[in-house]
């Protein structure tokens, strides 16, 4: 049973995934290739929906040039998504040209079309076309896409003449690198495919050459929006300098952005797709090798690309062979697994009867057991009903000890605000038996003096009864802030901030505040509130409402709570 069971820790211990075979900082653009294949749906109905826009546009045409420019545009879209309707517009526009007697143009699409023969795999014809066209005629364009074109024919050659005849692969090879040479005798920069056939040429001539163009051909790529065929093309031969400098990450990081951009540009003549896909095959990567070279097979089969069919079938076959090893290693692993689970579950059964009689022994012990705690639950629910009276006990007690501490505290807040308050009338009493002595002792010499007008304009105005309200008021502010400093703060607290009392320079309490500072004394009733400041009681009731509208609290209990705002100041 002890070997079974170091068998399965060993099984269990097995990696369920190899490790992947090249370096971590690659999975974000394998990550990103990946959404964009699953996505190529979607950019094959923007494709179409460009097309079709063309094709709509094609139709409002009348004059021969403007048919051989939509034409043209029309075959831009297609030769490398639909050779067949690329060539359509070909032929289209090689009548139109004859027509207009335009040498110029019917050279171009001899090119064109040479390059779709070429795609198709019907190379003979594609050289016989080139070979009708006379080279000294060409413009420095037609120039380098006559050599671009030749490089890319004799490149399919060696594509199909496959690897079993290394003399003839190798003549073709030459061809190519003799038209590469002529190629960069020729290109302008303004060129689209100048960078391209830059790389192609410095590719050739060694370490020193490719490290010179390698900045200029990563910044073009990295700022690219990689989604043009250019983007592509400029990636690809990046990656293959990458390659040749043995920066191998760097050459399939390359790889990938040219295979995004293929298949954002709906390109189905995608030859890095196909060789990363190959590269990660020859690094263990079976699935994802997979995936790719099966993508560009559908895409070579819908465009009719023979050269490129018949080289990713040679690959899907390794790969093909490659699977069929894993399901192999896989089947025996699976029974492997099955023949230990066998033994596994004889192990458990015996288990099992085992636990099945130690579980019957339990049961016997745990019904004593049980018999013993109720004996045990009894006492305690005795114990529990003790502690629950005494805890209702210690529960009044401490609700009466804290009623006594607020009593206590009531008491010994209204004793101070008492003794505060009474030395206050006492003083303000007697200075007003004193102002009113000496307004009795004016009046009176007044009188004496016959000063009769002058007495009765003393007690016509109201100015000494205003002034003394105003210094009551600067009394009853300053004591009960004496009583109560942070009053102003505490009540400011219970209003929304935008509705705060700011009070003016020199002011220690406005009106609303004085109102509710009655209030905190305990005089709640707005007559006697009215009287106390000499005011309507309309005026109090409608501050009082006014400064509960702008509570943050519910308004109904307002003044309950103003009534318990501050601490005094002993």
């Amino acid at each position: 049973m002890k070997r079974l069971l170091y068998i399965l820790i060993i099984l269990m211990c097995l990696p369920a995934k190899a490790e992947k075979p090249y370096s971590r900082n690659l999975d974000k653009i394998f990550s990103r290739l990946d959404e964009v294949i699953s996505r190529s749906d979607e950019y094959r109905e923007q494709k179409e929906n460009r097309i079709k826009e063309l094709r709509e546009r094609l139709e409002g045409r009348t004059s021969l040039e403007e048919r051989y420019h939509a034409n043209k545009l029309l075959y831009e879209e297609y030769y490398v998504y639909n050779a067949d309707s690329a060539m359509n517009f070909v032929e289209k526009n090689l009548e139109l040209a004859t027509t207009l007697k335009r040498e110029d143009w019917i050279y171009t699409w001899r090119i064109n079309k040479s390059f779709l023969l070429s795609v198709v795999g019907l190379l003979q014809q594609a050289e016989d076309e080139l070979k009708n066209i006379p080279v000294q005629k060409l413009s420095s364009e037609q120039l380098t896409d006559y050599y671009g074109q030749m490089m890319y024919l004799w490149s399919h050659y060696g594509q199909y003449t496959g690897s079993d005849n290394k003399a003839i692969q190798r003549s073709y090879l030459d061809k190519e690198i003799m038209y590469r040479d002529s190629i960069f005798q020729v290109v302008q920069p303004s060129h689209p495919l100048y960078l391209w056939y830059k790389g192609c040429n410095h590719q050739i001539q060694g370490e020193e050459a490719m490290r010179e163009v390698l900045p200029e051909l990563k910044s073009a790529v990295d700022t690219s929006d990689l989604n043009t065929r250019y983007d592509a093309m400029n990636a690809y031969i990046l990656a293959g300098i990458y390659r040749d400098l043995r920066d191998m990450d760097n050459y399939m990081h390359y790889l990938a952005c040219s295979a995004i951009a293929d298949v954002v540009s709906c390109n189905r003549d995608i030859a890095s797709l196909e060789e990363l896909g190959l590269h990660l095959f020859d690094l263990g990567d079976i699935t994802r090798s997979y995936s790719y070279v099966n993508y560009c097979l559908n895409n070579a089969v819908f465009f009719k690309n023979r050269v490129r069919i018949t080289s990713i079938a040679f690959t899907i076959n390794k790969i093909h062979a490659e699977y069929q090893k894993i399901v192999q290693s896989q089947e025996a692993r699976i029974r492997l697994y099955l023949v230990v689970m066998s033994l596994l579950s004889i192990v458990l059964l015996v288990a099992f009867v085992y636990i099945y009689k130690k579980l019957r022994q339990l049961a016997a012990s745990r019904s004593k057991l049980r018999e013993m705690n109720e004996t045990l639950n009894h006492n305690v629910e005795d114990l529990s009903e003790a502690q629950r009276q005494l805890s209702e006990a210690n529960s009044k007690l401490n609700s009466l000890n804290a009623e006594l501490k607020n009593v206590n505290a009531e008491l010994r807040e209204s004793n101070y605000v008492k003794e505060e308050y009474i030395g206050y009338v006492f003083s303000i009493c007697s200075n007003y038996i004193s102002k009113l002595d000496e307004y009795r002792k004016n009046i009176n010499r007044k009188i004496k003096a016959k000063q009769i007008d002058e007495a009765k304009a003393l007690t016509d105005t109201p100015t000494m009864a205003h002034n003394e309200l105003k210094e009551f008021y600067k009394n009853f502010d300053a004591i009960f802030l004496h009583v109560y400093p942070n009053f102003v703060s505490d009540f400011n607290s219970l209003l929304n901030p935008e509705e705060r009392i700011v009070l003016k320079e020199g002011e220690l309490l406005n009106t609303e505040l004085r109102i509710y500072a009655l209030v905190r004394l305990g005089i709640t009733d707005s007559v006697k509130i009215a009287e106390f400041l000499h005011c309507s009681t309309q005026t109090v009731y409608n501050n009082r409402l006014r400064v509960r509208n702008k509570a943050i609290i519910p308004k109904e209990k307002f003044a309950e709570t103003v009534c318990s705002l501050g601490k005094i100041s002993v």
